[in-house]
């Protein structure tokens, strides 16, 4: 036996995976440079370029400026510029959709396969879905938005037609090249540019707060926001522990790591930038593709070329890091809080508007056809036996127990008290299910793996997944549970619903950034059932980074923290004074939370649409006592709704007798009770998220930005 990679492998293994590496080096690695414009398009084939990747107008992560993105006719001829060049051209629908979009999706598709790009970058399940239906002959790489990473979710979007992923931004240079070799698909990587310090696909802040999605390419970058990072005493700000642009990432740069890239396989190394201009992407391209060359010229002698490496240093925007990918853990360094390179703030911070400021839309705007009157069982995640048991209490169809639970006040949950719940809540006519984590490497896979084999025997309900991977793995651990496709999946549109219902999911959680007229239109078109999230603390930001072991701690980094966050609660305080707390769960990764937690009860008979089949209430971060609270009041409202006859019905906008009703009379006595009572003892104000917004209906960035500075 010899060690690799910190393990022990046979003498057999290391000489397969020596031969790998040799055979790495005869097989030259693509540089994949961006365009945003036609002159930065030529300045990239003119510095080297291999590949390019670039957008259409529409439906790709880079939206903010109309004058950048290629336009039908110009696609075409920049794909057939590229192909003139002797380069691979990828185009690029790798924005989250809509209902509405999806027919000029179709349209799309079909004019990339009529100017033969060579291959089309994908966030949404929906393209994939209909790419299939459409034109099966496109190659299909994963975007980076789907957060690839382990083997087990490559070989699902395999499964689906994927022949390449770009990697998440999370992982190490090693972890992605074993992806790779082991579900034996193509991998790319970032090499250099702007990052984001949220998981890929999972920021949901800039939706949530403006309407401007981040998974649709309008995020308006509130981890560049200056914060202060406060301990909270009683859910208030106390003592401030740190100032600056806190969440600001460093821009990446692997320049010095080309040799490594090469030996695990990675087959495209990327460079970021579609909004950078043509000087600096052909200077940028330049350099890189002089250090690859001399590297597969001499590797037993490589050094990279002095004057490359001025030439990117001397190109920075922002400071440079390896950040995750060069294999660092999370820590201070890979921050830059002064904020003095950041080259544009679209905003500066966000005061939340409360409950009796803020109204629904006509569901007839959206979509005419819905129309109210469906049926609705009552979910509620928890983080532990005893929220579990008090849910059950009070009255809710469905208990999922969660596994991405806080570390400050929380003991969790054992698989014996899951099953002494199942036995009670069984006896009650009560569903529980498990809700898998958001990100499964390789801990969290070995940990859902070997969760879901115990449980399988006791037969959950139901089992909660956030990405293609981990759906696999319940359909065959727990063949006899529903499966649910979670928030994670980022679903706003019929095709993606659909092709989760053909991979076994039996109910789709939609989207957490969905306003009320992206949902009405998702629900009049799909016939799969839909859950929706109707209260609780909404996560924003979800970082691989423990801002409070990076900011607390003297060695500024989690892996030798003592764990603050198991003693007091703490926030991020903007430059507006609204505080969004932090929750650190049990993987030691953040939950930035919004400053109000979402609350649709003054209105929930107008989500009570034909196929939303269960409304749940996010009670992971609540304690028992509010959880209770919280189920009581949402029971009894549907309760009382079940025997509407047309009175008393909320308008989607607060009153002021009790918070968010109007036209009390006795026979709601009960219901406005409870709600009384939850609204007293809920730990943040509460008012209607993303509902009063819609993503595909954004305001433009301009008007957005005018409004935040005369607020």
């Amino acid at each position: 036996m010899v060690m690799r990679f910190g393990r022990r492998v046979s003498a057999g293994e290391w000489r397969v995976s020596v031969c790998e590496e040799i055979r790495s080096l005869a097989r030259k690695v693509e540089l994949l440079a961006p365009a945003g414009r036609w002159d930065a398009l030529a300045a990239v084939l003119d510095a080297g370029a291999d590949a390019v990747y670039l957008g259409a107008k529409q439906f790709n992560m880079r939206r903010h400026r109309r004058d950048f993105n290629f336009g039908d006719s110009q696609l075409a001829d920049a794909v057939a510029l590229a192909h003139e060049r002797g380069a691979r051209a990828y185009v690029v629908v790798n924005a989250m959709l809509g209902e509405t979009e999806l027919p000029p999706v179709r349209g799309l598709l079909r004019r990339l396969a009529e100017i033969e790009a060579d291959a089309v970058i994908v966030q949404d399940l929906a393209v994939l879905r209909l790419a299939r239906e459409l034109s099966p002959g496109l190659s299909l790489h994963a975007s980076t938005m789907m957060n690839v990473h382990h083997p087990e979710h490559a070989l699902a979007l395999k499964s689906l037609g994927i022949s390449r992923i770009i990697a998440s931004r999370d992982i190490d240079i090693r972890t992605i090249g074993e992806i790779g070799r082991l579900a034996d698909i193509e991998v790319e990587c970032f090499i250099h540019g702007d990052m984001c310090a949220v998981q890929s696909g999972q920021c949901g802040m800039s939706g949530l707060l403006f309407g401007k999605s981040a998974n649709r390419g309008e995020c308006m970058k509130p981890c560049r926001w200056a914060y202060e990072l406060v301990r909270l005493h009683d859910a208030r700000a106390g003592e401030v522990i740190r100032k600056g642009h806190l969440l600001a990432i460093k821009d990446l740069c692997l320049i010095h790591r080309i040799p490594q890239l090469v030996q695990a396989g990675i087959c495209s190394l990327k460079i970021e930038g579609r909004m950078r201009d043509a000087a600096y992407l052909g200077g940028l391209v330049g350099a890189y593709r002089r250090v690859i060359d001399a590297f597969y010229e001499r590797p037993h002698a490589f050094q990279p070329e002095t004057d490359a490496i001025e030439d990117v240093f001397r190109m920075q925007v922002r400071r440079l890091s390896t950040l995750a990918l060069g294999g660092g853990v999370s820590h201070r360094d890979h921050f830059d809080i002064t904020g003095d390179r950041e080259p544009l703030f679209l905003s500066d911070g966000c005061a939340e508007p409360g409950m009796d400021r803020q109204a629904l839309p006509p569901a007839e705007d959206a979509a005419p056809a819905v129309r109210c009157g469906g049926k609705a069982e009552l979910a509620v995640a928890v983080a532990d036996a005893a929220s579990a048991v008090a849910a059950i209490d009070a009255g809710a169809d469905r208990v999922y127990f969660a596994t991405e639970i806080p570390q400050y006040e929380c003991a969790g949950w054992t698989v014996e008290e899951f099953a002494a719940t199942l036995r009670e809540a069984r006896a009650r006519g009560v569903k529980v299910g498990i809700q898998t984590p958001r990100i499964t490497t390789d801990r969290e896979w070995a940990e859902t793996c070997r969760l879901l084999e115990r449980v399988a025997s006791l037969g959950p309900d139901h089992v909660l997944v956030h990405h293609p991977g981990t759906l696999r793995l319940a359909r065959e651990v727990c063949p006899e549970a529903m499966l649910i496709a979670d928030f994670g999946m980022n679903v706003l549109n019929s095709a993606a619903a659909g092709l989760l219902a053909e991979l076994g999911a039996g109910q789709v959680t939609v989207s957490n950034e969905a306003g009320f007229a992206d949902l009405c239109a998702l629900a009049s078109a799909t016939t799969v059932p839909l859950e929706i999230l109707a209260h609780g603390p909404l996560t924003g930001m979800l970082t691989e980074h423990c801002l409070i072991a990076l900011y607390l701690s003297p060695e500024g980094r989690k892996d030798v923290c003592r764990g603050p966050c198991r003693r007091a609660a703490f926030g991020l305080r903007d430059a507006r004074g609204q505080l969004r707390p932090i929750i650190a769960d049990r993987h030691c990764r953040n939950h930035v939370l919004t400053g109000h937690d979402l609350a649709i009860l003054p209105a929930m008979e107008r989500f009570l649409l034909p196929t939303v089949r269960s409304m749940r209430i996010e009670g992971r971060f609540y304690r028992a006592a509010h959880v209770r609270a919280v189920t009581r009041a949402y029971r009894l409202r549907l309760d009382h709704l079940s025997g509407h006859t047309g009175e008393d019905r909320g308008n989607g906008r607060a009153g002021a007798a009790l918070p968010g009703i109007h036209g009390q009379d006795a026979r709601a006595t009960a219901w406005l009770s409870a709600w009384a009572e939850a609204c007293r003892s809920s730990p943040r104000p509460l008012n209607f998220g993303p509902y009063v917004r819609s993503l595909i209906q954004s305001r433009s960035t301009a008007t957005v930005m005018r409004e935040l500075l005369t607020s």
